[in-house]
């Protein structure tokens, strides 16, 4: 498993976390319900594109700070 796919994949846990508590707490909607409905957030293409945005927002932000600190790194004291 690559860095990106460690990245993306903990996005898309962080997505869909905040997908389903915006259904059972905002929306009032029962876990169950929320449960069922996530396979078809995950086919619909607004979630993929939203998911794929901040996946790669994500990754940019992780990979400057890495970059920053490896600088940081090789620079005399």
């Amino acid at each position: 498993m690559t860095l990106q796919d460690v990245i993306n994949e903990a996005i898309a846990n962080a997505v869909r976390a905040g997908a389903e508590w915006h259904a059972i707490v905002q929306c009032q909607q029962d876990s169950a319900k929320v449960g069922r409905q996530q396979r078809q957030w995950l086919q619909d293409l607004r979630y993929q594109q939203t998911l794929r945005h901040h996946q790669r927002q994500a990754a940019e932000a992780i990979g400057r700070a890495i970059l920053r600190l490896a600088v940081e790194q090789e620079r005399p004291r």
